[in-house]
């Protein structure tokens, strides 16, 4: 199931401050990091599948 973007970046941010968070080890940070690229090129996917929608509407 594809997120919606606006979840993918409310994740992002939380991950983000997670990483920036003192407490949070360096193992935990290399996971955040990883699911934060997952993340990223989800929300790349989802760019790309609305601007090919928008661009397939202006030739209509």
């Amino acid at each position: 199931m594809t997120q919606k973007y606006e979840d993918l970046m409310k994740e992002l941010k939380e991950i983000l401050q997670k990483i920036e968070d003192r407490d949070t080890g360096l193992d935990d940070a290399i996971v955040l990091y990883e699911r934060g690229a997952v993340l990223i090129r989800q929300a790349e996917e989802v760019l790309a599948s609305a601007e090919l929608k928008i661009t397939m509407l202006g030739r209509d």
